[in-house]
């Protein structure tokens, strides 16, 4: 059964696409700026949701994999408010935050 919260997730998902997206195509600069705040916002919020939901049913190692996007996005969202060149360093530390594999035998999920 889905839920508000499922909903409301998968919505933040479509949005963060579209308007992500749609900033990388942008040339305005400022227009890219705003196009990808709404892409951040609406993704730290569709990734909070499912972290939280599959906490408290127990299934950490899912809710680890959205609390590690949701950091990563958290970086990129605080990195868009300095503008594209400005932001690199913080695009630097998020983006691999979602490709490091995990160490074999570390226990991780």
């Amino acid at each position: 059964m889905r839920t508000s919260s499922d909903i409301l997730a998968a919505r933040g998902l479509a949005i963060g696409d579209i308007f992500g997206l749609a900033g990388t195509f942008v040339a305005s600069a400022p227009l890219r700026e705003t196009l990808w705040a709404i892409d951040g916002v609406a993704l730290v919020v569709a990734t909070v949701l499912p972290t939280m939901k599959y906490r408290r049913l127990g299934n950490d190692c899912v809710a680890a994999g959205f609390l590690t996007f949701l950091a990563g996005e958290s970086l990129l969202l605080v990195g868009n408010a300095a503008g594209l060149q400005a932001s690199v360093p913080c695009r630097r530390q998020a983006i691999p935050s979602w490709w490091r594999p995990s160490p074999a035998g570390s226990g991780l999920c």
